[in-house]
């Protein structure tokens, strides 16, 4: 029996745990969060922090691991390919999962291939304040403010070159692991934005499926709040999507996995990807995904953690239904009251995970860890579900009781 060690037990994650259980492995789980209910499935369980990669590794040592996989997260991804590498584990190597989930590298590799150009400085708790005022003072327009390694929107602002950026800057370095931001030119999008989730094998793209990310345009809830398949970009568009990423993650030498994206289409028509992360997504993606093409993306992020040589099954076959994704989410700090949910919605939840019960406090939906729960939608008719996805902000309503509503 083949051991597999989960890092990571949150409820989005379950799904690779089910079916490694479901597949005869055993499975270990190990997260700082004990509450967290995939560890309830697993034959073992430790609560040791996912980004401790020496700890890690002393605990794949102990139970004799086969292999080591990090559902839906950058951070713990890190630590997954560091302990795969040190034990000779399937993974891509410690250094390609650096590059990708370490947003300067990830610009530097870009612009030193000549793959996408923009303007960007990486700076640290050291760097002067003047360095830092300079630099934003040279770009014209917006600027984007970022951690260097983390995800999920954490720390992360969009501002004008003039405004008042010492807060953001300091909430971004207070954010880093490192204590390391990027800043970069703002780019503008047009349509939605696109994302999705794909397999890389043998140095090749193998699958990727394209979807429409939901954003709010306040400059403040940066992350996405929704993900609905398939994209509403042109074809022509997304072919030149696949062929980037693909020449993307050959050139960070990503051999084999499954792989989370974001890209935009600009305003100047061109191809602009934000991220690339060496891992499924999370708001259960793979999931939608799965029921959207019949293409099993949770079956192969644990089949390639243990078998160098597993081939993805791609007889994509269609689903007649269309789905999407809604994190649900509050746009204020409080309790959660109530979740109101129009009728007009009901038809259409397909699958709902609860993340938060009424009378838990909730905060402003910033970053993508604060989501209330998750719904897979289903839809008979792709304009259907465009329209209710366009109104799903008020079919579906968090009530929160704050200070001022109490």
């Amino acid at each position: 029996m083949k051991t597999i060690l989960f890092l990571g037990a949150a409820m989005f994650q379950i799904p690779p745990i089910v079916y490694a259980k479901q597949e005869g492995y055993r499975v270990i789980t190990t997260d700082n969060q004990p509450q967290n209910p995939g560890h309830a499935l697993a034959d073992r369980s430790y609560h040791i922090s996912t980004i401790d990669k020496e700890a890690i590794l002393e605990l794949a040592q102990k139970e004799q691991i086969d292999g080591i996989l990090s559902f839906g997260s950058d951070v713990s991804v890190r630590t997954a390919a560091y302990v795969a590498e040190k034990l000779g584990l399937p993974s891509n190597s410690y250094q390609t999962v650096l590059v990708l989930t370490h947003k300067g590298r990830f610009r530097d590799l870009l612009q030193r291939e000549g793959l996408q150009a923009q303007q960007f400085q990486q700076f640290n708790q050291e760097s002067e304040q003047e360095t830092i005022h300079s630099f934003i003072k040279d770009i014209a327009g917006k600027v984007v403010i970022k951690p260097v390694d983390v995800s999920g929107s954490k720390g992360v602002s969009i501002i004008q070159a003039e405004a008042d950026w010492q807060a953001e800057v300091a909430e971004a370095l207070e954010r880093s692991f490192s204590k390391e931001i990027i800043i970069e030119s703002y780019v503008e999008k047009a349509g939605k934005q696109i994302c999705g989730d794909g397999y890389m094998e043998a140095g090749k793209l193998k699958f990727i499926c394209y979807g429409d990310g939901y954003f709010y345009d306040d400059g403040i809830h940066l992350a996405p709040y929704a993900e609905s398949f398939p994209s509403t970009q042109a074809d022509e568009v997304l072919t030149r999507v696949g062929e980037k990423l693909e020449r993307i993650l050959q050139k960070a030498n990503f051999h084999s996995g499954t792989f989370n994206f974001d890209v935009m289409l600009t305003t100047e028509g061109k191809i602009f990807v934000i991220e690339i992360g060496p891992r499924s997504g999370g708001n259960y993606l793979p999931v939608a995904i799965q029921l959207y093409t019949n293409v099993d993306l949770v079956a192969a992020a644990v089949e390639t953690c243990i078998d160098t040589n597993y081939e993805l099954e791609v007889a994509v076959k269609p689903s007649t239904f269309f789905y999407a994704c809604y994190m649900l989410h509050a746009r204020e700090t409080g309790v959660l009251k109530e979740i109101k949910i129009d009728p007009q919605l009901l038809p259409h939840i397909f699958m709902y995970h609860p993340y938060t019960k009424i009378g838990e406090p909730v905060e402003p939906f910033v970053q993508a860890n604060r989501a209330v729960g998750n719904m897979i939608l289903r839809f008979q008719k792709k304009e259907e579900m465009l329209t209710i996805m366009s109104d799903i902000r008020e079919l579906c309503q968090i009530v929160v009781k704050t200070e001022n509503n109490s």
